[in-house]
């Protein structure tokens, strides 16, 4: 023979699936890039890089996980397609009953004649607080303001 040793495939890299390079190697779930092959060096280009976490969340990167920002609900998960996550994180709408605002992110307030506060704890799809009715003052007619 006019060779000696044999040729063997090269696996597919970090955060990436597949039988080995020749025959292809996708990105996992919650990475983004492409994997070539190449007669050069490592024997392969490009690379799987982690996906950032969406908008309104926060977190190190998709595949270790995002969590909704305070005022925010939604789950985020890593998936091979697409922007490699799914889900969102969207706003948590004021109560209807005795405030105003639109929703937790821009900011709830009492309703005049009312007191109290809404916050959103971070990470819970509920509001925190209330806002309860003011009493009339001393000297004067009715049950509330």
């Amino acid at each position: 023979p006019y060779y000696s040793g044999n040729c063997l495939p090269v696996s597919c890299p970090a955060n990436s699936a597949g039988t080995n390079v020749p025959t292809g190697c996708t990105c996992n779930a919650g990475y983004s890039g492409t994997i070539t092959a190449s007669t050069s060096g490592s024997k392969y280009t490009g690379s799987c890089t982690a996906v950032a976490c969406p908008a309104n969340s926060a977190g190190t990167n998709v595949p270790t996980g995002c969590t909704c920002n305070a005022g925010y609900n939604g789950t985020i998960l890593a998936s091979t397609s697409g922007s490699k996550y799914t889900g969102l994180c969207t706003a948590v709408a004021c109560p209807a009953i005795n405030t105003t605002g639109t929703n937790l992110p821009s900011g709830c307030t009492c309703a005049a004649g009312y007191s109290g506060s809404i916050s959103a704890p971070i990470g819970s799809t509920r509001r925190r607080g209330r806002c309860l009715t003011i009493s009339c003052p001393a000297n004067s007619a009715g049950t509330n303001v």
